[in-house]
């Protein structure tokens, strides 16, 4: 009888959790599995494992782990402690890197490390940086993604069939370098994966083969680096994404070039990075850091907490706190130019000096603004306007918009419209319904657009 067979970069036993580990070597790599015991922490090496069920478990072979286009570690490694693992991590970035600030390199070494146990948690912020041709981006997806949790690069010339199938396969850190440069059909199936790989159990649905049509779902949870010169539009996302801004470097002491010894580096790194994953993928504490992202709205902090998880350094916890703060500003200026923006604008304005408002009076308040390119319809209005939460009802071939002063603050607050009164609710209600908008434009820089479907969250 011939036994069933299960290839896999990772799995968990009964008692146990198993990595795939990939030592390079002269004519043929050797694979292999690295075993770590939950309770005694002790890592064995195994070419298969036999499973309760009798199914043997096999590493990946094939091109994708031979020629290195996932980047596995060769072993597991020691670290002294979890402070000086992130020294590590820091001391390689900047030996290869330059950021901006002291903050930006720490930050990035915790992604660093949140990405080694992603897995535990239930959602995971993308990391990006963002700057003109000659900043350093590849430079930042090279150094940052060689060290992140089984890597695997994306350029051009990637169809969208092998990246759902990568991240399904290997479930690792996908680093997206120069998003503009990639051709817009990949571009749209990128900004599906991005929209719905930050949470568990958001699956994409795809019809497979040519001539069977087999509706397929595939999971695109898993850390993402991006590297693009612009931001997206689309804020729901933005505020997914974790920005690191970059500038041309003027140190001496970068090497032009990433040789061999870079390479091995980071393989050392990736050593010591397995052995916290193995130390913390079910020991991670995830309980009690909630309440110290009190005051940030709760998108942003559901993009943050898993941060915090990993952090441990109390200091790092405020700053990030602070980041935090800042980032929540900047997205509240971002919103302030957007056309749902200017709607609620127009709302509030026309409630605070009227009993009565329709959606017609939005409408009309809202087109003597626009360009006649830019003006909307009046549906377009009534289901943002709906979308905020608002009832109407038609009266006399009229549609009149149901005050609801809840709606209102929420309005007020999230928009940054008025500053709350005393006796104000300090956390207004969230909308019954999202927004709208189907589509949204991204500016992806060179006077190119692409266009992202309605938000999936």
């Amino acid at each position: 009888m011939k036994k069933n067979v299960i290839k896999a970069s990772y799995f968990i036993t009964g008692d146990s959790i198993v990595e795939e580990v990939l030592v390079s070597g002269y004519p043929d790599p050797s694979i292999r599995f690295a075993v770590c015991n939950y309770e005694t922490k002790k890592v064995s090496y195994a070419s298969d494992i036999i499973l309760d069920n009798g199914a043997i478990l096999q590493p990946l072979t094939g091109d994708i782990i031979t020629k290195g286009v996932v980047l596995l570690p060769s072993q597991a490694e020691p670290y002294l402690s979890e402070a000086v693992l992130i020294k590590d991590i820091e001391s390689f970035i900047n030996c290869y890197l330059d950021l901006p600030h002291e903050f930006y390199l720490k930050l990035v070494s915790y992604y660093v490390l949140l990405t080694w146990v992603y897995d535990k948690l239930s959602v995971i912020p993308y990391l990006r940086a963002i700057g003109d041709y000659g900043s350093g981006k590849t430079r930042f997806a090279q150094v940052v993604g060689s060290i992140c949790y089984k890597p695997f690069f994306l350029t051009g010339a990637t169809s969208d069939a092998f990246i759902f199938r990568m991240i399904e396969l290997v479930k690792g850190t996908m680093v997206i370098n120069e998003l503009e440069r990639i051709n817009s059909d990949l571009q749209a199936q990128i900004t599906v994966i991005l929209n719905n790989g930050y949470e568990k159990k958001m699956y994409i649905g795809r019809v497979e083969g040519d001539r069977t049509k087999v509706p397929t779902t595939f999971d695109a949870f898993s850390p993402k680096i991006i590297t693009s010169r612009g931001k997206s539009k689309d804020l729901a996302l933005e505020s997914r994404i974790l920005s690191i801004p970059m500038k041309p470097t003027k140190r001496k002491d970068i090497p032009t070039m990433l040789d061999d010894s870079f390479w091995a580096e980071a393989t050392l790194i990736r050593n010591k990075l397995l052995t916290y994953r193995f130390n913390n993928l079910y020991a991670l504490p995830t309980q009690g850091k909630e309440e110290r992202l009190n005051g940030v709205e709760p998108r942003l902090k559901q993009t943050l907490l898993p941060l915090l998880y990993v952090i441990q350094d109390k200091s790092m916890e405020d700053e990030l706190i602070n980041y935090a703060l800042d980032f929540q500003e900047q997205i509240f200026s971002d919103r302030s130019f957007e056309l749902e923006a200017l709607i609620a604008e127009k709302l509030v304005n026309l409630f605070d000096n009227n009993d009565k408002v329709g959606v017609k009076d939005v409408w009309e308040s809202i087109n003597k603004e626009l360009d006649d390119k830019e003006k909307i319809t009046t549906k377009a209005v009534g289901l943002r306007v709906r979308g905020f939460g608002f009832k109407t009802k038609r009266i006399q071939g009229v549609y009149q918009i149901e005050y609801s002063q809840p709606v209102i603050l929420y309005l007020k607050e999230r928009y940054s419209l008025t500053t709350f009164q005393e006796g104000s609710p300090q956390t207004p209600p969230s909308p019954p319904a999202d927004s709208a908008s189907e589509v949204d434009i991204v500016d992806m820089g060179d006077n190119r657009q692409m266009t992202l479907g309605k938000e999936g969250v």
